[in-house]
């Protein structure tokens, strides 16, 4: 089992971050459309999961199933245990999910340009309807800080808290049904 240490940082230009990441030599990795479908507990209130977990689908060429512990913040970034594994029949995990008793709670499709550099991966994300950004990830808070200078985006805000929590509170959208 890993864990991830990560942070998002907001509001970013996607032009000058590509240009940025090719300046500094950073391996282009994936351009996917991501679609992710959550499972849980039924009856489990938002905020409330003790785990979760999810199918996503990359650009509908490879699939893999994630087991996401809740999270830790720390400083500016989050940490959390998963397990990940590739699967190849995702309708019939889906199928499996609904008759053990979980539900389907959530959808979303997002486009993800990935990269690699010095033990960083770099996911920019764009959701339907609102601005970029870039998740990073680390071995360190301050691995990931590192990053943030090496980029020069110092002066953006930074986020620690899930996906579902940045796009309901700060750009009021449905997490729950984001579709392009």
């Amino acid at each position: 089992m890993s864990h991830e240490i990560e942070t998002k940082v907001l509001d970013i230009d996607f032009k000058k971050i590509l240009k940025k990441l090719s300046i500094i030599g950073a391996k282009r990795i994936e351009k996917e459309r991501l679609i992710v479908d959550w499972y849980r507990l039924k009856g489990v209130k938002e905020g409330e999961d003790p785990w979760f977990l999810r199918i996503r689908s990359y650009s509908g060429k490879r699939y893999e199933v994630t087991w996401k512990a809740k999270s830790d913040k720390v400083g500016i970034v989050r940490k959390h245990k998963e397990i990940n594994f590739n699967i190849k029949e995702h309708e019939k995990l889906a199928d499996l999910f609904e008759e053990i008793g979980l539900e389907k709670y959530a959808h979303q499709e997002k486009d993800r340009t990935s990269f690699y550099l010095k033990g960083w991966r770099f996911d920019i994300d764009q959701y339907p309807g609102m601005p970029a950004f870039i998740e990073i990830e680390g071995k360190s808070e301050d691995h990931i800080k590192e990053a943030i200078k090496l980029l020069g985006l110092d002066k953006n805000m930074t986020w620690s808290k899930g996906e579902r929590v940045l796009i309901q509170e700060r750009y009021k959208l449905d997490w729950y049904n984001m579709k392009f």
